[in-house]
């Protein structure tokens, strides 16, 4: 789980909406929004990937363990939508896609 401090709240959400980069991968969908403030990130998991609240926060969960070691020396506000859930362990299939499209923001 990230610190609170590290975390995007409602209001920083719309703006990331309205004037972020959009980059897809075929597990997650970022929108990504440059600032010079250290990088805040949020995590989205709909009803419809996981019906159950514990499925989603356990997949939540995942995706901000795999953010962790890659927040560092970032800056900006990062929104990550799950948009499918790998067979395979959780944390490693979410770093790679992160890995992938990590070169990506700048």
């Amino acid at each position: 789980m990230l610190a609170r401090k590290s975390r995007i709240g409602t209001k920083g959400l719309g703006e990331v909406f309205r004037l972020g980069v959009s980059l897809r991968t075929p597990f997650l969908s970022l929108k990504y929004q440059y600032s010079p403030t250290p990088l805040l990130c949020a995590v989205v998991v709909s009803k419809k990937i996981a019906k159950k609240a514990v499925e989603r926060n356990r997949i939540r969960r995942a995706v901000y363990r795999a953010l962790t070691p890659l927040r560092l020396g970032k800056s900006g506000t990062l929104v990550v939508f799950v948009q499918k859930v790998p067979s395979d362990p959780l944390t490693p299939a979410f770093t790679s896609e992160l890995c992938a499209v990590w070169g990506k923001i700048k």
